[in-house]
């Protein structure tokens, strides 16, 4: 390499090592990179602790204290502070990252998820209610000026956003204003729309979670409370199975 080549090179490697910092506990050197600010940070506040250190004991030996006596000390919960800063706005950055980028490529910030965490109930939910049955059918969509209620194991759910399906006319609104939870599994929508759910297998009890999720993680519909209903009685006869099922989807 020529005299004129290495004046032209180290400069770009003095100012590459500038941009590096060597961490003794992994004998690496560290880049100065956005994702490495946590190291920095704790960095910096090891090295103020040490000279924090270092001028107590000087005091208490009655030497000359190093950097002065008005050097600033900040307190030890600096350092979590710093972190906590650092660290949210990288996870700050990376979510607009994350937004834009779905945006561009499918155009849709949040890349076709549509769940319960995107109702803002979820983060602001209502007061929960308590509901009985009498209560309850007050909010099956007769009335357009009350929301539209549906239950399902216990409890209530808001599906006013829904209007079309479970308001009247619509092909479920026989599941508006009362807990109807075993037609949802049986699909016996005139004989079936009660809350009993006795004699149910292990796979028509798991078809009822799903469907208690679907209303749970739904991105417009959301919980408002419970039902309160009395318990049912053991001596009672169970539902008999209907002779046609409807297998549709509420």
């Amino acid at each position: 390499m020529t005299e004129s080549e290495k004046s032209q090179t180290e400069p770009l490697l003095e100012k590459k090592k500038e941009k590096m910092d060597f961490d003794p506990s992994t004998k690496r050197n560290v880049p100065h990179k956005m994702v490495n600010n946590a190291y920095f940070v704790h960095k910096e506040w090891r090295e103020r602790q040490e000279r924090i250190r270092a001028r107590k004991q000087a005091r208490a030996e009655g030497r000359p204290v190093p950097g002065g006596e008005d050097e600033d000390e900040e307190p030890e919960f600096s350092f979590v502070a710093n972190l906590i800063l650092s660290v949210s706005f990288t996870a700050f950055m990376a979510v607009i990252i994350a937004l834009l980028a779905g945006q561009f490529i499918q155009g849709d910030p949040l890349w076709g998820y549509r769940g319960k965490w995107t109702n803002w109930h979820t983060y602001i939910p209502s007061p929960p209610q308590t509901f009985t049955a009498d209560y309850l059918t007050q909010f099956d969509g007769t009335n357009p000026d009350k929301p539209i209620y549906l239950a399902i194991k216990g409890d209530v759910f808001d599906v006013s956003a829904g209007r079309i399906h479970y308001g009247p006319g619509g092909p479920y609104h026989m599941f508006a204003g009362r807990d109807a939870s075993r037609a949802y599994v049986t699909g016996c929508f005139q004989t079936h729309l009660t809350h009993d759910t006795r004699g149910f297998t292990p796979k028509q009890k798991q078809s009822l979670d799903q469907w208690h999720k679907f209303y749970d993680t739904h991105h417009k519909y959301y919980k408002v409370g419970t039902l309160h209903l009395p318990p049912i009685d053991p001596s009672s006869s169970i539902p008999e199975p209907c002779d046609m099922p409807v297998s549709q989807k509420p």
